[in-house]
């Protein structure tokens, strides 16, 4: 038979080095990551191709002129209106802001293909303040 406590393991849970805490107090840093993020959120930055609000910024590129955030659709149809692509090629989103255009033998089977063309959309090294802040707002450690 379990003698223990039924609430102790809740008891526990709510304990934050030796101190009790109720679950809908935060600290203070707390609220103001929050408050932090509720702020960026409000100005949301205008995507320069489209002219909406880019309120995905962690699926934001930014743009090859000004560096401000694109919606990363909007990104991907400026790359196409620039390319021309055959019957069995799409363009592919490959990471670290690049593109490429995939060539597949057969369409239909996706699982091998070859790299046509690599397109860099973001330079590699330059840090976008836009993507540093919400780094720095997300990125708690707690």
């Amino acid at each position: 038979m379990d003698h223990r406590n039924k609430n102790s393991k809740r008891h526990w849970s709510n304990r934050r080095f030796g101190e009790k805490r109720d679950r809908n107090q935060i600290s203070e840093e707390e609220q103001k990551n929050q408050e932090a993020i509720k702020a960026f959120k409000q100005n949301t930055p205008e995507c320069p191709k489209c002219h909406q609000p880019v309120t995905e910024l962690a699926t934001a590129l930014a743009d090859k002129k000004t560096g401000e955030p694109m919606h990363f659709d909007c990104v991907l149809e400026t790359i196409q209106e620039g390319e021309r692509l055959l019957p069995n090629q799409k363009i592919n989103y490959i990471g670290q802001g690049r593109f490429a255009i995939l060539d597949f033998p057969n369409i239909h089977d996706t699982r091998k293909f070859s790299i046509v063309k690599t397109i860099e959309w973001e330079e590699r090294d330059k840090k976008y303040p836009w993507r540093t802040e919400i780094a720095g707002l997300y990125s708690q450690i707690k």
